[in-house]
């Protein structure tokens, strides 16, 4: 049996999709997108520590009720607009694949919250556009509360 999940991060709204052996069997769509988690949260640019502390606490909200109908899968699939901003954030191609893992994203997001914090952006080669941050925060929420060990990042 082949179980495969993937988060479509979109703008406004996201959709997980579970499917095993090509099948799914579950499809839940989230009210949690990059661009609508910036708007509503993400005032500044770059975001300041309490702008994503407080995104980080609507992504919580959103997905952890999601761990109890998961199947657990070892590394989660990431697509989408979301999956398109971190490519281009990070400098990767466009039709890059990233193999992440957990420590990796961590990573990451420590050098955002840096430059969050005040490190100038230039010293991370980041950037500093509110929905890249929010891309991130939802990864990081979604990986550790579904209890994923990485990611595959991949464009549509």
């Amino acid at each position: 049996m082949t179980v495969q999940t993937t988060l479509q991060l979109g703008t406004e709204t996201s959709t997980v999709l579970c499917a095993e052996d090509g099948h799914v069997v579950l499809q839940q769509e989230l009210p949690l997108g990059t661009a609508s988690l910036a708007r509503q949260w993400m005032r500044h640019t770059p975001p300041t520590p309490l702008d994503i502390e407080h995104a980080i606490e609507q992504t919580e909200d959103v997905v952890m009720p999601l761990a109890a109908k998961l199947v657990r899968t070892e590394l989660l699939q990431l697509s989408g607009s979301g999956a398109a901003l971190i490519l281009q954030g990070v400098g990767a191609a466009p039709d890059a694949v990233l193999h992440w893992s957990l420590e990796d994203v961590e990573d990451l997001f420590n050098r955002i919250a840096m430059v969050s914090q005040g490190r100038p952006s230039g010293q991370e080669a980041l950037p500093t556009a509110r929905e890249f941050y929010a891309a991130l925060v939802i990864l990081r929420e979604c990986l550790h509360h579904l209890r994923f060990g990485g990611v595959v990042v991949q464009a549509p």
